[in-house]
């Protein structure tokens, strides 16, 4: 069965490396995913084969329920802007509401700019059939990672 894939992307003012970094390390997400935070925080950095769990909601930050997304990292392969190779950082989602794949393809454009490339290929678990459901979830994902990839962007610059 073909997945629907979003995808969203965003070149920021920043190496190859710098942003990886910043996207392939789950510990930073909150700091420009809107209202998810990592939970429980990890204390040393994540890599393949490791699972965590991402709570998103409206009220999180003030104690209130959200909704666990747990995933696996499967891939991490850093980019190199001499080689010219395309870092990617992939995890497997497990549930309970979110299955599928997602990621974050690292494209260097020059020694000071590279392109961040945000996929998706996520559908509610459950009853539902999963082609109608991963368009409707797939609207959604478009506009956050909108939103959170020009957060990042923001962020990066002001680190500059």
């Amino acid at each position: 069965m073909h997945s629907h894939r979003v995808e969203v992307s965003r070149v920021v003012p920043v190496p190859a490396n710098v942003a990886f970094a910043w996207v392939a390390d789950p510990r930073t997400h909150p700091r420009f995913i809107p209202l998810t935070h990592l939970s429980p925080e990890p204390t040393a950095p994540l890599g393949p084969g490791d699972t965590f769990t991402m709570v998103s909601g409206p009220g999180i930050r003030r104690g209130l329920p959200g909704f666990p997304d747990r995933m696996t990292i499967t891939a991490e392969q850093r980019p190199s802007t001499r080689a010219g190779t395309i870092g990617r950082s992939a995890v497997r989602k497990e549930g309970p509401y979110l299955r599928g794949v997602a990621g974050f393809d690292v494209v260097p454009v020059d020694l000071d700019r590279t392109r961040i490339v945000w996929w998706e290929e996520a559908y509610l678990a459950g009853p539902w059939p999963r082609r109608a459901n991963e368009v409707l979830v797939g609207l959604f994902l478009r506009g956050m990672m909108h939103a959170s990839l020009f957060r990042l962007s923001r962020l990066l610059q002001r680190r500059r």
